[in-house]
């Protein structure tokens, strides 16, 4: 009995000891006693009232945690948010140490919405929060290896064209295209670095010895937003470094997502630096010699579309693709892209719930479509009635449905191609 309840008596004394523990390790300090030793950032998001906070940002880089802090500013103090709030009610954490150990503090409710100062609730009331500090948070939440890992010469060749490293998004090691020609059909992975070294050569940097040799390419997410014709994207602010060994190869901003392609360092766009249009561009980087370039670049806009909806129905996605634009094809790269990609890596990104879902496609009629408003000499418009079987429900189910499709004679030798698909005019 004396053993048994000496055996209790030491589990209750363990236990107590560990809840000890783990009682020391609680936070207790407040932001004004802590606020010197930070070393990560926590973010926590609401979407609805009486949900559990979700964590969107769990930050231990130290000196990137510090280069948030001092977004913060100052932090003056405010009366509270008013009650007819209809921003953001999320809440915002702080890791630092103590006594060799890192700590989380509380949750501290942070109020904020697009383009305005935030509040955030601190021990002795409400502080006013820097709008600069809500833009570049929520964009940390996009990059979850963000890093202050920034190699020292790629920080002093952008600072020179005054543009400065934030944070690392991410570093490759790959292999660039063994020439910048595009086949038709095929994915644009070399048109990609074909815009994109004209924009290298507007700062004397140039890809095309390093074609097809491994390289390295560092991204990162800069702190000015980009020039004023970028607009609403100057926020997406990104910069790419390509390296081979030590030594940069090629450099230029980027846009990320939904469209990439942005300008030189110098702030100047692929017509500017080449003093052609998109079309005039393209057409040196596509092979005109390729059979199946030729054989489409002599089709009428119908023929084309039917086409088109034909390589559907026997499974023929690069056929599909070879009679669209290059301007729609490089739209491909930057589609439902991850943020911390560079572009997508083929075709199957998007057409997975697109070309690729459909198992039946054809064509019933096609009928010009005219629209005064917005009639080009090399554009043409078509209502089209195709009969499709999809496996999967996304945006239509089985059945006719109604295209609008815009064909555009992109270049004079490669005839129409399809430029535009929509369920509307």
């Amino acid at each position: 009995m004396r053993r048994g309840l000496s055996i209790f008596l030491a589990a209750v004394f363990i236990i107590l000891n560990l809840g000890g523990c783990q009682t020391r390790k609680e936070a207790v300090a407040t932001f004004n006693e802590f606020k010197g030793q930070i070393a990560g950032l926590e973010f926590y998001v609401t979407r609805q009232a009486g949900e559990e906070p979700r964590q969107v940002i769990n930050l231990t880089d130290k000196q990137l945690s510090q280069r948030f802090l001092s977004l913060l500013g100052p932090l003056p103090k405010i009366d509270p948010p008013p009650k007819s709030w209809h921003g953001s009610r999320d809440y915002l954490a702080f890791k630092y140490t103590r006594n060799g150990e890192t700590v989380t503090s509380k949750q501290y409710p942070y109020w904020h919405q697009d383009n305005n100062p935030g509040y955030l609730e601190l021990e002795d009331g409400w502080h006013q929060v820097p709008a600069e500090f809500a833009v570049k948070l929520t964009t940390l939440a996009k990059y979850p290896d963000a890093s202050s890992d920034i190699d020292p010469a790629d920080a002093a060749f952008l600072k020179q064209y005054g543009w400065t490293i934030f944070y690392k998004i991410k570093s490759y090691n790959g292999r660039l295209p063994e020439r910048f020609v595009h086949e038709s059909g095929e994915y644009p992975v070399s048109l990609y670095y074909a815009y994109n070294n004209e924009l290298s050569k507007d700062v004397g940097l140039d890809l095309s010895p390093y074609l097809g040799k491994n390289v390295t390419v560092n991204l990162y997410k800069i702190e000015e937003p980009l020039p004023a014709f970028m607009a609403p994207r100057q926020e997406a602010n990104r910069a790419v470094i390509v390296k081979d060994g030590q030594k940069i190869v090629g450099a230029w901003l980027d846009a990320g997502p939904h469209h990439a392609f942005a300008c030189s360092l110098k702030g100047r766009r692929l017509e500017e630096i080449t003093g052609k249009t998109w079309g005039e561009w393209v057409d040196q980087y596509i092979d005109h010699d390729n059979p199946q370039e030729k054989l489409i670049s002599q089709m009428t806009p119908e023929k084309v579309i039917e086409t088109y909806y034909e390589a559907i129905d026997h499974k023929d996605p690069r056929t599909a693709h070879a009679t669209e634009t290059r301007r729609r094809l490089v739209s491909y790269l930057f589609r439902n892209m991850d943020y911390n990609r560079l572009y997508n890596y083929s075709y199957a990104t998007n057409d997975a719930d697109e070309i690729n879902n459909i198992t039946r496609a054809r064509v019933i009629r096609i009928q010009p479509y005219h629209d005064p408003s917005s009639e080009q000499a090399d554009v043409k418009k078509y209502v089209v009635e195709v009969d499709i079987n999809v496996r999967r429900v996304i945006s239509y189910d089985s059945g006719r449905q109604i295209r609008f499709i815009t064909l555009r004679r992109e270049t004079p030798t490669t005839g129409w191609r399809i430029d535009d698909i929509g369920t509307g005019p």
